[in-house]
């Protein structure tokens, strides 16, 4: 719509579209990145903002760190 508008001489509409493109892009983003946060702290498995339930990680889990066999830091 903003290209339209401007490649008609509307700046009036082309500027109003393009303020209405970039809100809607910068709240979409907004959300998403304040999902992936609540999902971090509250340690569910995977970030997602259609579910309404989700497994949580057990405790055991989260307080153990990497098993031996996958550290990455492994001199030879």
């Amino acid at each position: 719509m903003a290209l339209t508008a401007a490649g008609s001489g509307q700046t009036e509409w082309a500027l109003l579209a393009g303020i209405i493109c970039a809100a809607t892009a910068l709240f979409g983003l907004t959300v998403m990145t304040t999902t992936v946060h609540r999902d971090h702290v509250q340690h569910h498995n995977i970030p997602s903002l259609l579910n309404d339930t989700w497994k949580r990680t057990p405790a055991f889990a989260r307080r153990r760190g990497n098993p031996r066999g996958i550290e990455t830091d492994v001199h030879h």
